[in-house]
C-alpha cells in the first residue's frame, strides 16, 4: 500500500510539480466552474451551425461571422462599463445571469411553429434570411463563446501566481473538457432529448457558474486569495492589482504595450486558420448529412473527440510539457504543427482528413496552447488582463474569425477553390505565428527575469518596450532551427 501511494504521489509531482492541498482545492474550484463554462458552450456551440443552417441557410454563415464582429464589439463596450460598476466577483452573477435568460427564451422559440424549428405539420420551416431567431441565437452563443469563456481566464489570473498557475492549468484545463466531453455528448443525442429542450437545460445550467464562484469566495475570502493575485516573484502592489476605469482603457492598453499586442496577434492569427478549416469540414460535412439532427450529430462527434484528446493531454502533459521545456518552445510548438496539418488537408482534402486535423488542432489548442497563451499575463496587470485581454479574447477573437470568413467567402465556390486557396492563406499565417511566438516567449522570460509587470505606469521597461520587442522579433528569425530540434 505504501509502496503504490509512493508511486501516485511520484507521479503526480512528475506531471504537475509540488501541488499543496491547499492548492489542489483551488484548482478544483476552478477546475469545476471551467467544467460549467464550456460545458455550457460546446453543448450550444454543437447546436449552432445545424440550427442556424435549418432557420437561416449554412451560406450565411460566413456573414453571420462577419456580423458578430459588430455585435461583440458593442457588447465589449457595455462588458467594460459593468467591469466598472461591478466587484470582479460579482461579474459572474450579472453576465451569466443575462446569458440565463437569452438561451431559456430561445428554447421557449424554437418551439414556436412560426419561428421555432418546425411548421404546424411537423417539418421544417423554410430557411430563409429574414428569420431574426437563426441570427438572435447564433450572435448569443458567439458571444457567450467569447466573453464568458475570457471572463473565467480574467478572474483565474488574478488568483494566482506563475508557479501555481504551471502547476494547476493542467487539472484546470481537465475540467473544462470534462464539461466540454458532457456537452457534446447531450447534443449526440439531440433527437431524443430534442433541440429546444438542450436549449432550455443550458440555459439554466448557465446560473450554476456564479454559484461555484461565491463558494470559492467563502473557502478563499477575498483577502486571503488576493493574496496571490498574478504575483510573480514578489511583483503584486496595489498599483499591479486595481483595474483602471474607462471604457476606452482596454484599448489603450492594447495599442500602448507591444507586449500586449503579442498576445493580440497570437490569439487572433490562430482563429483565422480554425475558422478557414472549420468551415471546409462544415461545407464537406453538410454535403454529407442532409438533416438537422443528423449534422448536429456529426459536430457531436466532432466535439467529443476533439475534447477527449484534450483531455487526455491536459491531465498527462500540459504543466508536464511547460513546467520540463519552457513557455517559449511550448508556445512555438502548436504553430509548427499547423504548418504539418495544414499541408495535410491541401494535399489530402477530404471531411475525414478535416476531422482528423481539426479534432488534433482543437485538441491541442484547449490543452496546450491556450494554457500557455494564459501565463504571458502572469507578467501584466490587472487592467491588462481584464480590460484589454477582454478585448483581445473577445474583438480578438471575432475580428479574426471575420477575416476567416472573407476568405472562406471569397473562395467557397467551387470547393475546390476553398480547399485550395484556404489552405494557402493557412499554411501562411502558421509561418508568421512561429515568429511571433518565438518573440513573444523571449519577452516573457526577460519580464519575468527582471521582476517587472508590463502596464505598470512609469515601470523602467514601458519606454524601450518596442525597441525590445522588436529585437526579440529579429533573434527569432535566427534561432528557430534550434528551437525546432529541441522540439523534436
Amino acid at each position: 500500500g505504501r509502496a503504490r501511494m509512493g508511486c501516485l504521489s511520484s507521479l503526480v509531482t512528475t506531471l504537475y510539480g509540488e501541488l499543496t492541498p491547499t492548492q489542489l482545492t483551488q484548482a478544483s474550484f476552478f477546475s469545476l466552474l471551467l467544467c460549467f463554462v464550456v460545458g455550457i458552450y460546446w453543448m450550444m456551440r454543437s447546436l449552432k451551425d445545424s440550427v442556424f443552417a435549418t432557420i437561416v441557410g449554412l451560406e450565411y454563415q460566413p456573414m453571420a461571422k462577419m456580423l458578430s464582429l459588430v455585435v461583440v464589439t458593442v457588447l465589449l463596450f457595455v462588458y467594460n462599463k459593468i467591469v466598472d460598476w461591478v466587484p470582479r466577483h460579482q461579474l459572474f452573477a450579472v453576465i451569466c445571469g443575462g446569458y440565463s435568460a437569452i438561451f431559456v427564451a430561445t428554447a421557449l422559440m424554437l418551439t414556436s411553429t412560426t419561428h421555432g424549428l418546425n411548421g404546424p405539420d411537423g417539418q421544417p420551416l423554410p430557411a430563409s434570411p429574414s428569420r431574426w431567431l437563426g441570427w438572435v441565437h447564433y450572435f448569443a452563443i458567439e458571444s457567450y463563446g467569447s466573453l464568458v469563456v475570457s471572463l473565467f481566464w480574467q478572474y483565474l489570473n488574478s488568483q494566482v501566481n506563475l508557479k501555481e498557475a504551471k502547476a494547476q492549468y493542467g487539472l484546470i484545463t481537465a475540467g473544462g473538457q470534462v464539461g466540454a466531453i458532457t456537452g457534446c455528448t447531450l447534443v449526440v443525442g439531440s433527437k431524443r432529448f430534442g433541440v429546444p429542450q438542450l436549449y432550455g437545460f443550458g440555459g439554466t445550467l448557465t446560473l450554476v457558474s456564479p454559484l461555484i464562484v461565491a463558494a470559492y469566495l467563502r473557502r478563499f475570502p477575498p483577502s486571503e486569495s488576493g493574496d496571490s493575485d498574478a504575483e510573480v516573484g514578489g511583483l503584486g502592489s496595489s498599483a499591479a492589482k486595481r483595474v483602471q476605469p474607462g471604457l476606452f482603457e482596454g484599448l489603450r492598453l492594447l495599442f500602448r504595450h507591444p507586449y500586449v499586442l503579442g498576445i493580440f496577434a497570437v490569439s487572433a492569427l490562430f482563429e483565422i486558420i480554425a475558422t478557414i478549416l472549420d468551415y471546409q469540414m462544415k461545407v464537406l460535412g453538410k454535403a454529407s448529412y442532409s438533416s438537422t439532427a443528423e449534422f448536429a450529430s456529426f459536430m457531436g462527434l466532432f466535439g467529443q473527440a476533439a475534447n477527449t484528446v484534450s483531455l487526455i493531454f491536459s491531465v498527462v502533459g500540459t504543466s508536464f510539457v511547460i513546467r520540463k521545456i519552457g513557455l517559449r518552445p511550448t508556445l512555438m510548438a502548436f504553430p509548427m504543427m499547423l504548418v504539418i496539418v495544414v499541408c495535410v488537408v491541401y494535399f489530402a482534402p477530404s471531411i475525414w482528413t478535416l476531422f482528423g486535423v481539426m479534432v488534433s488542432i482543437k485538441g491541442l489548442s484547449y490543452a496546450l496552447n491556450n494554457p500557455s497563451k494564459e501565463m504571458l499575463y502572469m507578467v501584466t496587470t490587472d487592467s491588462i488582463k481584464f480590460k484589454a485581454k477582454s478585448w483581445i479574447d473577445v474583438f480578438g477573437g471575432r475580428a479574426s474569425k471575420a477575416l476567416g470568413s472573407v476568405v472562406t467567402n471569397t473562395f467557397k465556390k467551387p470547393v475546390t477553390n476553398l480547399m485550395f486557396y484556404g489552405s494557402i492563406v493557412s499554411i501562411s499565417i502558421a509561418f508568421a505565428l512561429v515568429l511571433i511566438t518565438s518573440a513573444l516567449g523571449r519577452a516573457f522570460e526577460r519580464f519575468t527575469a527582471s521582476g517587472e509587470l508590463v502596464g505598470l505606469e512609469g515601470s523602467a521597461h514601458s519606454v524601450d518596450e518596442i525597441q525590445s520587442l522588436s529585437a526579440d522579433v529579429d533573434e527569432s528569425g535566427d534561432d528557430n532551427d534550434d528551437d525546432e530540434r529541441r522540439l523534436r
